[in-house]
């Protein structure tokens, strides 16, 4: 048996100096070779690269991911195949775990890697996503954006295996430059289009890009439409649940009640026991004020750990803001007694009863229910001392039921603490 040629790195870049000088010496221990692809830098970003590899290769921008990472992989000399953004971060630990993982390199499996995406001070999301692959003919990136091994991965008949290596993806932090990055992502896939792309995959994207821009019937037009081909398309399933999760939410951005339901139903005949879609799903009810249902959601969320899947998760909410989700819920149901339970039961997980009161002020402030928003926060009161915005939600409760005074001494004390905050 021939010796294993080793990992090769791939790196597509440009304009990336600042962020290769943190990447590459965390990515030296353990890659056997490194292969940067520069797509039209202006900065140092060359000089850079060449103080850790001279495997430094030029390629002309063409909007498209899948062709400039394929070039890369056709450059790389090993025997199998990591993808890096610049912008990804691999931890000691997990370089040494990629180093033991070179041991199953035998051509024919390959490996998700965790993708833990770290933006600012905003929750960290994550999913699997296929990083580690042999290099053997038939396996390629497909998609000029969004790019994917997966399907190549399939048809060569790979075996599909998950790891706990992860991957720190920092990205964007700035709006003005995410919402940049969305516009350059839909000029990419509507070119696709034009050029006659017509896969699930593409309009799922699609959707997903014309959301944060606003283009709410576009982006419901093009959801639509992934889900149409993901169905004929008998690959990518996992995606079904989240099209029509993504479709609930836009149906309630619009105001469409029934067009909201009607996604939720189609998710939850879907989704089993997966604890993330069950606590999405909740949330949604409790907007549509079905609380009955709301409660029966969250219900199949507790007790259940969720595990990385191939879609962006935030991490759940601890156990005992489920069962103040759930607590609200009962409110809502005049079901007190059960209220007061599980109040009590959250404080139990952790919680404080102050805080699990202010919590539900929070909650019942932000769905519209000022005579639960008032309750729970002058219950919270009682132990300790309101956050300023909690202040601010209460004397607005208070000016509209015409308690002037009252909303007045609230507005001074969250001015006040806004201005000294606690420890």
């Amino acid at each position: 048996m021939s010796k294993p040629r080793g990992l090769s790195v791939c790196m597509i870049v440009k304009n990336e100096s600042a962020n290769l000088a943190d990447a590459l010496p965390c990515i030296r221990p353990f890659a056997d070779e490194i292969v940067i692809v520069d797509t039209g830098s202006t900065d140092d970003t060359r000089d850079v690269a060449a103080r850790f590899t001279s495997r430094i290769f030029d390629f002309r921008w063409i909007d498209d991911f899948a062709a400039a990472r394929n070039f890369a992989m056709s450059k790389a000399t090993g025997s199998y195949h990591l993808w890096l953004d610049a912008d990804d971060r691999v931890g000691p630990e997990h370089g040494d775990r990629i180093n033991a993982l070179k041991s199953c390199f035998d051509g024919r499996k390959a490996f998700y890697f965790i993708l833990q995406n770290v933006q600012g001070d905003s929750p960290r999301s994550s999913c699997l996503q296929l990083r580690c692959t042999p290099l053997i003919p038939g396996i390629r990136f497909e998609g000029r954006i969004h790019e994917q091994l997966f399907p190549s991965a399939v048809n060569a008949g790979l075996e599909l295996a998950n790891t706990d290596i992860v991957v720190r993806h920092l990205g964007y932090t700035d709006k003005e430059a995410t919402i940049a990055k969305a516009r350059r992502n839909l000029a990419i896939l509507e070119k696709e289009r034009a050029d006659g792309g017509d896969h699930g995959g593409l309009y799922f994207f699609l959707a997903m890009t014309h959301a944060p821009l606003g283009n709410r019937e576009e982006a419901r037009h093009c959801m639509e439409a992934a889900l149409e081909r993901f169905e004929k398309e008998n690959r990518r399933h996992h995606l079904i649940p989240e099209g029509y999760l993504f479709l609930a939410g836009l149906h309630l951005q619009m105001d469409d009640a029934h067009g909201c339901l009607s996604s939720l139903i189609k998710a939850q005949n879907l989704v089993d026991g997966n604890p993330s879609h069950n606590y999405q799903i909740g949330v949604f009810y409790q907007k549509l004020g079905k609380h009955v249902e709301a409660v029966e959601s969250f219900r199949r969320v507790l007790g259940r750990k969720p595990s990385p899947d191939y879609f962006p998760r935030h991490p759940l909410p601890n156990e005992g803001e489920i069962l103040l989700h759930m607590a609200y819920s009962f409110y809502c149901l005049n079901r007190r007694e059960d209220v007061l339970k599980l109040v009590n039961a959250s404080v139990r997980h952790g919680c404080s009863p102050g805080k699990s009161w202010e919590w539900l002020g929070e909650k019942a402030f932000e769905l519209k229910n000022p005579g639960l928003a008032q309750l729970a926060y002058e219950t919270a009161a009682r132990f300790i001392d309101l956050k300023p915005k909690s202040l601010a939600d209460l004397a607005s409760i208070y000016k509209l039921r015409g308690l002037a005074e009252k909303s007045a001494e609230c507005l001074k004390r969250a001015l006040a603490a806004s201005k000294n905050p606690g420890p």
